[in-house]
């Protein structure tokens, strides 16, 4: 389902196209990790994905900027991103907060169905995967200080 209101400035309204994406915010995020490192071993989308796990388990926004590490620097990708999300939805529309649940789906999603198996580009904006996750850590990591009321996070009760 979409969430948010492109035309509304109240705080957390930012806006999702979500309708029919997966919910993989409802899978603890370890559990996915783990079997994708057993399956894949090691790699920087793997580590990324268990720092994401830590932050939803325990809403600390350190665990984010583990996951941007073990990404790397794609800030043209994510600022390309941005770019393609302004005319999407509106500029800035992110940064008025929305649950924090919708931001670490997709960002799950990015490594799990699209870097994970393979694809570079999203099949949507024809952007970069990469991009595309960077954008919804800075987003996760930004509402820790912006946005706290968002944290929908199974936090304490998956640890």
């Amino acid at each position: 389902m979409a969430v948010g209101d492109i035309h509304s400035k109240a705080r957390g309204s930012g806006a999702r196209y979500n309708d029919g994406k997966i919910p993989l915010e409802l899978i603890p995020l370890g559990i996915i990790a783990e079997q994708l490192r057993r399956a894949a071993g090691e790699s920087p989308m793997v580590v990324c994905l268990e720092a994401l796990g830590r932050f939803q388990t325990t809403g600390d926004k350190v665990h984010v900027m583990e996951a941007i590490e073990a990404i790397g620097a794609a800030w043209d990708e994510c600022a390309a991103v941005f770019d393609y999300g302004r005319g999407k939805y509106d500029e800035w529309n992110w940064a008025k907060g929305m649950a924090w649940s919708i931001p670490l789906a997709c960002a799950a999603r990015h490594i799990v169905d699209g870097l994970m198996a393979g694809e570079l580009l999203d099949p949507e904006s024809r952007l970069a995967h990469r991009g595309h996750l960077l954008c919804n850590l800075v987003m996760l990591y930004t509402f820790v200080d912006t946005y706290p009321e968002g944290n929908d996070l199974p936090v304490g009760m998956l640890a």
